[in-house]
């Protein structure tokens, strides 16, 4: 499955219980609470993704499902040494200002995620602390800023630099264990 489809498909989840948090924010919520001190817990994180949400029945399980999915299948890429990890946005092949919207809810999520795994930006190293500031920058993104060739390559560049400072604020922040390292580092406590 691509990874547009597994946007869709964990969107057309949220949606389908009422979900407040879309697909981009919720994976970028996941990415920041992964970037904290502990390894988030899967349950923990649902339950701020489905906070107002109201799940019964098969739209439930599916979503649950879904969320699960989306869970292992970040921490696994963002565990991975060949750092495959990339955002979950929609495709390429859907309208920038769709792609643009969905970008900055991923950095609006991303943030969010960091505070509540209780990565505080005074306490990061300098460089984490610079990227955290861009991806604030980034969530205040214009999508309706037009779509032209200059856009298009602007955005590519735009989902590099989240995929890079992911990886860049958890090298940073996340502890030993977490990045699959073992023996103690100066790490944020």
């Amino acid at each position: 499955m691509s990874d547009g489809q597994r946007f869709h498909e964990l969107d057309d989840a949220l949606t389908a219980v009422g979900g407040e948090t879309g697909a981009a924010e919720a994976h970028g919520l996941l990415c920041g609470m992964f970037c904290g001190p502990q390894e988030p817990e899967a349950a923990r994180w649902i339950a701020h993704v489905l906070a107002g949400a109201s799940a019964h029945g098969d739209a439930a399980r599916g979503c649950l499902a879904a969320l699960t999915e989306v869970y292992e299948q970040t921490r696994a890429a963002l565990e991975n040494e060949a750092l495959e990890f990339q955002p979950l946005l929609p495709a390429d092949d859907e309208p920038l200002e769709t792609r643009a919207r969905a970008l900055g809810e991923w950095c609006e999520g991303f943030l969010f995620g960091l505070g509540v795994a209780g990565s505080e930006r005074e306490h990061l190293p300098k460089e984490a602390a610079e990227v955290v500031n861009d991806l604030g920058q980034i969530a205040r993104i214009d999508p309706d800023a037009g779509a032209d060739e200059d856009s298009e390559q602007a955005y590519t560049e735009l989902v590099e630099y989240l995929r890079v400072a992911t990886l860049l604020v958890r090298e940073n922040t996340a502890t030993p264990a977490a990045n699959g390292e073992s023996g103690p580092r100066d790490r944020l406590h």
